[in-house]
């Protein structure tokens, strides 16, 4: 799932991105304790796009050689090239570009939630805060300032803040799945039992065809895990686009075993989320957050025995 806006204003379209990837995949086995759960489909791992490539050599080109640029627009390269940086994986340079477009335009909100973001992987908590603090006050167009910042706050343990950051997110469009999807993860921490109830009324419209609907039936129970992971790959076509399903899927299994207290079955799954390489879905930093953070955990636990 993105979040992010492209806000190249001052630049045409650059390029067109072309040629889709055909479907390869293969399936392997997965096993926990004495438990198999199911052959589960995997993806190539996504490698960078050509696309992304020139772009970013025309962006480059941009900033080094157009002297005229104000510094609202110099803002804007250094974001879109922070996205593209993201989109490859190269954490340090995003982090970079979003911290110089904020040099350059103090009131850029979008690169406020990005950079937010980045603080967070780092475990910088209160400087993610105001960052995010920041996009809101700035922007209405920030919804997604207070999904990360409940992240944030769940994660530090202030559970109250975070649900009341989850449900302002929810309350700006209850027909998004993903949305149900977090507001569950979010508020299971203080009441299980009531997240779950609420994730099972939670009403798919009639012409929503979006595939997390499918991870909010097999938590409510609706659909088996098994049936869900065998039908992981139909109707997709191309192996970036399993990927990104894939990267989404796994992410939310591996949050809802989590939170039902089967740590390995979680592990596995955080893992095959960030096996993807889908660098820009949030899914896939937070799967290296969880994984992070249950490591920690462990590495706590350990020292105390």
């Amino acid at each position: 799932m993105r979040f992010y806006r492209s806000i190249l204003f001052v630049l045409p379209v650059l390029f067109t991105l072309t040629a889709c990837q055909s479907l390869s995949h293969t399936e392997q086995d997965l096993s926990t304790t004495n438990e198999v759960i199911t052959k589960l489909p995997l993806s190539t791992a996504v490698q960078v796009d050509y696309q992304d490539e020139v772009k970013l050599l025309k962006i480059n080109q941009l900033l080094a050689e157009e002297k005229d640029l104000d510094a609202r627009q110099q803002a804007a390269l250094f974001y879109e090239r922070g996205v593209i940086y993201d989109r490859m994986g190269l954490a340090a340079h995003s982090r970079y570009d979003f911290t110089q477009a904020l040099n350059a335009d103090p009131t850029f909100a979008d690169a406020y939630n990005f950079l937010g973001l980045y603080l967070l992987l780092s475990q910088s908590f209160d400087e993610a805060f105001d960052a995010f603090d920041s996009a809101l006050e700035l922007s209405d167009d920030m919804q997604y300032s207070y999904l990360h910042r409940a992240v944030g706050l769940y994660q530090v343990g202030r559970y109250q803040l975070a649900m009341n950051d989850i449900e302002r997110f929810y309350a700006l469009d209850k027909n998004d799945p993903y949305r149900v999807l977090w507001r569950f993860i979010i508020n299971s921490k203080v009441d299980q039992v009531k997240a779950l109830q609420t994730l099972k009324s939670s009403t798919q419209l009639s012409d929503d065809k979006r595939f997390a609907w499918a991870i909010v039936d097999v938590i409510a129970g609706r659909v088996t895990e098994k049936d869900f992971l065998e039908s992981l790959s139909y109707g997709v076509r191309t192996n970036k686009d399993l990927a990104r399903r894939l990267c989404e899927a796994y992410f939310y299994l591996g949050q809802w075993h989590k939170l039902s207290g089967n740590l390995d079955k979680a592990i596995y799954y955080f893992k095959l989320s960030t096996a993807t390489n889908i660098h820009e879905f949030i899914e896939y930093k937070y799967s290296l957050i969880e994984l992070a953070t249950i490591q920690r955990n462990l590495q706590t636990a350990k020292g105390k025995k």
